[in-house]
């Protein structure tokens, strides 16, 4: 299946008033359908080095730096998140939902860790004007294992310092 490539300004759709609706409706062709995506960020934000506070064992924090040096990019991107899902869409809405148990949060997560935005809310706006997502669907259950190899082997060639907990 070929990559598809959506600008997540484009995402943003803010009104009198709801200023943080969203266009969803640029992904219904990938509602109730499982792929692949990677979050990408133009390189500018990521060429001075970063660095995420891991959880280590027995509570220890554990400095992880990163920069466009130690990471392959795409087309100027830096490719700082990657993923696999059942529901492409809903797991899109989950990476931009500021609810407060959110298992989709990783991007806005790592860009609060890592300095780049203060806080979640930050994140999200940050995400909107600025992130690029790229994705592929693999639908079905017969992908399930497809998904979980391809997630592996985007992570091992691009390293990307989101996913890392």
């Amino acid at each position: 299946g070929a990559w598809y490539r959506l600008d997540c300004a484009r995402l943003h759709l803010p009104t009198s008033l709801n200023p943080r609706a969203r266009e969803w409706r640029l992904l219904s062709h990938v509602e109730k359908k499982g792929g692949n995506y990677a979050f990408l960020f133009p390189t500018g934000y990521f060429s001075a080095e970063r660095q995420i506070l891991l959880d280590g064992p027995a509570q220890r924090k554990i400095a992880f730096a990163f920069d466009i040096a130690s990471h392959p990019t795409i087309d100027g991107l830096f490719v700082a998140y990657v993923g696999k899902a059942a529901n492409l869409r809903q797991r899109f809405q989950w990476h931009f939902s500021l609810a407060a148990i959110n298992t989709g949060a990783q991007v806005q997560y790592g860009l609060v860790k890592s300095g780049l935005c203060a806080d979640r809310p930050a994140a999200v706006d940050f995400m909107l004007r600025h992130a690029t997502i790229v994705y592929r669907e693999l639908s079905g259950d017969e992908h399930v294992a497809h998904r979980d190899l391809l997630e592996l082997a985007l992570c091992a060639r691009f390293g990307p310092p989101f996913n890392i907990k």
